[in-house]
Formats: structure tokens, sequence, C-alpha cells
């Protein structure tokens, strides 16, 4: 398929940007708008990658969907709620359906993440006192969890 890009850039800085595109993507998932970031430091335009970009697309090389569902998966592993994950994926230009669809897919169960972070951090016993409470649940408010998963985790079993 012909790029819009190849008339105005040479073949040799086409090769370059797909080396570094697939330099990219080897290592990991990369969102199109990390691409393109990442490329803008190498001094890219955006309208110069972004035709390169949707070819990757197009061959299902890159994906924000798997991206999004990397992310999720990755941020979890790290003990990260679902209000961070959005909000970091929001930063990568990713819809909010796509990321609601990521979230199907992995399928995640906040509630018991949540629980399993609290007890990493400070164990299985009880908070003591009030103030040992609260800075339990600014703890996991500040990991990206919702009320109602901080509550869960919270809650003796």
């Amino acid at each position: 398929m012909p790029c819009d890009s190849q008339s105005t850039m040479s073949e040799p800085d086409r090769k370059i940007i797909i080396d570094a595109i697939t330099r990219m993507l080897a290592r990991r998932e990369h969102s199109i708008a990390e691409i393109v970031r990442k490329l803008a430091q190498k001094e890219v335009s955006e309208a110069t990658a972004l035709p390169i970009i949707n070819e990757f697309c197009e061959a299902n090389l890159q994906s924000d969907e798997r991206y999004a569902e990397a992310k999720i998966r990755s941020s979890m592993a790290r003990g990260v709620g679902p209000r961070r994950v959005k909000a970091d994926l929001n930063q990568h230009d990713i819809s909010e359906a796509m990321v609601e669809r990521a979230m199907d897919e992995v399928d995640p169960d906040w509630f018991e993440l949540a629980r399993a972070v609290r007890e990493k951090k400070y164990g299985l016993s009880e908070p003591g006192d009030f103030k040992q409470k609260q800075k339990q649940m600014q703890f996991l408010q500040y990991r990206g969890f919702y009320q109602s998963h901080i509550q869960y985790a919270m809650d003796s079993d």
C-alpha cells in the first residue's frame, strides 16, 4: 500500500522510522501517542510518523487495545488500582470506551487486589487505631482504588 509520506521523505528516512518503531514494538506494546512522542524526541514530526504508524496498525503490529490490556495487567501486578490505570491510559490517548473493553477483557478483581495490596504493605492484622486506619486508606486511595475497593480491603474477614 503506497504511503502519502513517501513523496515528502527519502527512502532511507522512511527505513529509519520503520526501524525505530519496530524496535519499540519488539520490546513491549506501545500506544500510538507514545510512539509519536518517542519519534518526536528523534525529531520526527507527527505528520511524517502517522502514515507509517498507521501501516503498523493495519498490519496489526501495533494495537492500542493490546497496549491497554498489557498496561492493565502490568499495573495490576504492581498493585495499582483502576483509577490510576484509567488516568494513565487517558494520558496515552486511549479512549474511555477502549479502556472499558480492555478492562472487560482482562476482568480484574479490584476488590481482592486492594485487599492483597493492603495486606502486603501492612500485614494481616487490623489497624490499631483510627489514625492507622486513615493512613492505610490513604495509601490505597493513592494507589488508585475507589472507595468501595478500599472499604472491602479494610473490612476484616
